[in-house]
């Protein structure tokens, strides 16, 4: 098949069922959040003013309005659309999705933001939904009995969990670019420790990072 044909196949067969579901699951997920809000106003009385949810409203605009545009952005170009419809969906996308994904790519040889590695990705994804399901599940269950007999070094080892994960990350892109990656590294170590207001530095980071790879993707092209 040419690469026509293989583009026009994986939008009518799969693009198109997948932004159909897609919608539906995050609309049904949406509504869903509703429930314990209404549980505490309809069952147990508890009714906040129209006042109290606005400010609470204004609240959560004012600190998640710009990452809600750029924060997709940034996950698109490695995860595709199915990833971002998943990743946002059972969440964790920095600590175990995008990590599961670039994992199952580097495995089986596939390249991020093709249709092979976004295929293989969303499959890497939807396995870590389960698995994480089931050691939360676990962890609720028997988390506070096993913290309770682990030394207290082990324990405050946790912290470093995250770190450790999107270093590893930062370690797999650098295998494919050894310029760009310590470059944005530094860039946004920089914008982390500069005086500016919180809700600022991530989206600064993801616009520099998307300025700064399209004039190295420019240059190489010329």
């Amino acid at each position: 098949m040419s690469n026509v044909d293989i583009d026009k196949r994986f939008h009518e067969e799969y693009t198109v069922k997948m932004i159909k579901r897609g919608r539906l699951t995050t609309l049904i997920a949406a509504l869903l959040t509703f429930i314990p809000a209404l549980y505490l106003w309809l069952a147990l009385g508890y009714k906040p003013s129209w006042s109290m949810i606005g400010q609470g409203w204004a609240i959560i605009v004012s600190s998640y309005l710009i990452i809600y545009f750029v924060e997709p952005l940034g996950f698109y170009p490695v995860m595709g659309l199915s990833g971002i419809y998943i990743g946002y969906l059972a969440g964790n996308i920095p600590s175990v999705r995008l990590p599961a994904m670039l994992s199952a790519q580097s495995a089986t040889g596939c390249e991020a933001g093709t249709k092979k590695g976004e295929l293989v990705g969303t499959i890497a994804i939807g396995m870590s939904v389960f698995v994480n399901l089931a050691f939360v599940t676990l962890a609720a269950l028997t988390g506070v009995a096993i913290l309770n007999v682990l030394p207290p070094f082990i324990v405050s080892a946790f912290d470093y969990t995250l770190p450790a994960i999107l270093g590893g990350v930062v370690a797999q892109y650098f295998k494919k670019n050894k310029v760009f990656v310590p470059l944005i590294l530094v860039l946004c170590v920089i914008l982390q420790i500069a005086p500016l207001p919180s809700i600022v530095k991530f989206p600064s980071a993801i616009l520099l990072s998307f300025g700064i790879g399209y004039v190295m993707y420019k240059s190489k092209k010329k």
